[in-house]
Order: C-alpha cells, then sequence, then structure tokens
C-alpha cells in the first residue's frame, strides 16, 4: 500500500476522533456548569437571596441581583461553593461596586457626605406676616404650579412604535425571576420611557397555556409587577405606570409549536390613552 492511498482513511480517522473528543468534552462542560449553578441556587436560596440571577460560563460565574449591595453578598456566597473559581457581582447598572454601599454608611444623619461633621437645625417657623404667597417668594409659578400636560397623539404614538421595538423580557422558567437578559431588556424600557416622559403605560403580562388558567394568570401578574418595579427602581415614576396580568386568555399565535408558545410568553408595554 502507498502512501497516498494510506492517507485518506488515516485523515477520516483523526478528524472523527476530533469531532467525537469535542462533543465529549462540550457535554462534560455543560454537565459541569449544570451541577455548579444548582449548587449556587442551593447556596442563595439558603443565605435568602431568592432574587439573585447566576450564570455559570465554565467555572466563572457572573451574579445578578436587584442592588449592587445584595449582588456583592451573593457573590461571596456564590464564591464559597466548591468549584466555583470566580464570581462577578453586576447590580442594576452593571458591576457592582463595593463604594456605593460604604458611601451610604458614611453619609450618616447629620454628617457631610466628605465625614465632616455639620449643625443641623430646624427652620423658624413663618409667622403669619411671613406667610409665603402662592407663587413663590417673588409672586412667579413656581416647578410645583406647574399644570401637568397631557401627551399629543402623535407622542403617544411614537412612544408606542418605540415601546413596541423592545424584546421579548426573558424570566427564569415558572417563575417571575428576570433572566440575566431580562434584566437588561428592562433598562432598555427605562430608557425608552425616559425619552417619553409625558406617557403613561400599562404592562401586561402573558403567559402560554401550559398549566392552569388559575396559575397562569397569577404569574403573569407577578411578572408584570416585577417588571413595574424595576422600572421604578431605575428611576420611572411609579404613577405612571399600571401593571395587569392576563395569563393565557390573549394569545399571540394559536400554538401549534413551541416556538408559537414562546411567542405567547411575553411582557407588554401599552401606552394609555
Amino acid at each position: 500500500m502507498n502512501l497516498r492511498s494510506a492517507l485518506p482513511p488515516v485523515i477520516v480517522a483523526v478528524l472523527g476522533l476530533g469531532a467525537l473528543s469535542g462533543v465529549q468534552d462540550t457535554g462534560f462542560r455543560e454537565r459541569i456548569e449544570a451541577d455548579l449553578t444548582e449548587r449556587a441556587l442551593s447556596a442563595l436560596a439558603e443565605a435568602g437571596l431568592d432574587e439573585v440571577d447566576v450564570e455559570i460560563t465554565g467555572r466563572d460565574a457572573d451574579v445578578t441581583a436587584p442592588t449592587d449591595t445584595d449582588a456583592l453578598i451573593a457573590s461571596d456566597v456564590v464564591s464559597g461553593v466548591t468549584g466555583v473559581r470566580v464570581a462577578t457581582a453586576f447590580g442594576p447598572g452593571g458591576p457592582a461596586s463595593a463604594d456605593a454601599g460604604e458611601a451610604g454608611a458614611d453619609t450618616a444623619e447629620g454628617a457631610a457626605p466628605g465625614g465632616d461633621d455639620i449643625e443641623v437645625s430646624a427652620a423658624p417657623s413663618p409667622s403669619p406676616s411671613s406667610s409665603p404667597q402662592p407663587g413663590g417668594a417673588d409672586g412667579q409659578e413656581t416647578e410645583n404650579d406647574e399644570p401637568v400636560r397631557n401627551p399629543t397623539r402623535e407622542e403617544r404614538e411614537k412612544a408606542q412604535d418605540d415601546l413596541v421595538e423592545i424584546p421579548n423580557i426573558t424570566f427564569v422558567t415558572d417563575s417571575a425571576r428576570l433572566t440575566k437578559d431580562g434584566r437588561r431588556v428592562v433598562r432598555e424600557a427605562a430608557e425608552v420611557l425616559g425619552e417619553h416622559p409625558e406617557v403613561e403605560v400599562r404592562i401586561e403580562g402573558h403567559t402560554d397555556s401550559r398549566g392552569t388558567r388559575a396559575d397562569n394568570r397569577q404569574l403573569s401578574e407577578r411578572r408584570a409587577d416585577v417588571v413595574l418595579d424595576r422600572l421604578v427602581e431605575l428611576g420611572v415614576d411609579e404613577d405612571r405606570l399600571t401593571a395587569k396580568g392576563y395569563g393565557e386568555s390573549d394569545p399571540l399565535v394559536v400554538p401549534k409549536t413551541f416556538a408559537d408558545l414562546e411567542k405567547n410568553r411575553r411582557v407588554e408595554f401599552v401606552v394609555r390613552t
């Protein structure tokens, strides 16, 4: 047998072994990540940190929590799980900073942010002769006196168009816990709402048709409430927001495939007229 005729079978065999090894390595890594994720979530639950999301890549963990303080505490918990190499903390605005918690502790009542003590005195009660006049000291209209402006139809339509472009908000299966990507999308929604400060919005939660109607209604309500609360944390005025869950009662499509079920699981933002 000459060398030229022997090479193709050898090459095929080598490539086949390489592919098999790659599949085995991928499956092994996925099992490790799943095991670490399960143990990390268990440790967080024992610590009372149920609203924390953990994403394991290899042996590294991204830990995301509603506040920087919770994120830092949760990352310490996860980093103590055997097999986790490093845990990185993420708060609502990105990587969590220990400075935020320390700054809050330093700014005590009666102390300046820099740590210097300051004297705090009560303002004297106004006498009858010095009662403030409507519109402020100069008789001009103050900010609180400005009438609330109703948005025009064009402004409402523009806001609705922008909100429709927001990707779907995702949750952990059968729960109202936002995924890491879901939190990112809620931040995007907060930015859009910040661009349209005049409009009021109803947050509508919808589920697929699996499970009971009662459970689906409750789940959709919880998810809508979570999105509302998260938007308020991000600075959106709560008075502009309402939330309602519709369960499986208003599907986008008739579910025939898993993809259809996924389309029906959604949170929608509807500009109120």
